[in-house]
């Protein structure tokens, strides 16, 4: 089966997915599978990984964009693999770990900006609350893309955050989209696509 038809299977899975499934995406617990793994728990790591690469794969049922659906395919099929490498012990080097969970992180930030730019598009009433959740999830993974081994955010990076961040606010609190929404957005999708470009050289 091509990318495109399992993609196209998976969006055509998500509009009949209950709401409970999509909210897998707060299942995407690199943290505790870093965690597990640093402390000898592999097996269990692999575990906490093969429960978000479910996340992952309600999130491709979401995706608009065929480059990173299929990103988003690739990453839970990456998923379950570490997972699998995990459990046979070959893993050695945490490092190796926090590259792949990295980029999947960024891969999600770039899927829920998308999302976001298609509501500031066409907004209604009733996607308007959603863009507000992909806002978070959005500064959520970019976050922990950069800060998961350790490492600090530029101060670009965290300017981009706080704007985010604020625009997150301002949509919960009026359920409308700012004039400056897409402008902030678009900034914020730069640093995203710019730390994606500079882990696959």
């Amino acid at each position: 089966m091509s990318i495109r038809s399992l993609f196209a299977a998976f969006a055509a899975l998500a509009v009949i997915a209950p709401a409970t499934l999509r909210a897998q995406d707060e299942d995407i617990d690199f943290a505790k599978a870093r965690k597990e793994f640093v402390q000898g728990q592999a097996r269990v790591a692999a575990n906490t990984l093969v429960m978000s690469s479910l996340g992952v794969r309600q999130q491709v049922g979401r995706c608009r964009d065929e480059t990173v659906g299929a990103e988003l395919l690739e990453a839970e099929s990456n998923l379950e693999k570490i997972a699998a490498n995990l459990r046979a012990g070959t893993v050695k080097d945490v490092k190796t770990l926090d590259q792949e969970l990295s980029k999947i992180d960024r891969s999600l930030a770039h899927h829920h900006l998308l999302l976001v730019q298609g509501v500031i598009a066409r907004p209604r009433p009733d996607n308007i609350p959603t863009a507000a959740h992909d806002l978070d999830r959005a500064a959520f993974h970019f976050e922990r893309s950069v800060t998961l081994d350790g490492a600090k955010l530029s101060a670009e990076q965290a300017t981009g955050l706080a704007d985010i961040r604020k625009l997150e606010k301002d949509i919960e609190t009026t359920n409308a989209i700012p004039g400056s929404a897409s402008v902030t957005v678009s900034s914020f999708l730069r640093l995203v696509v710019v730390a994606q470009t500079a882990t696959t050289r």
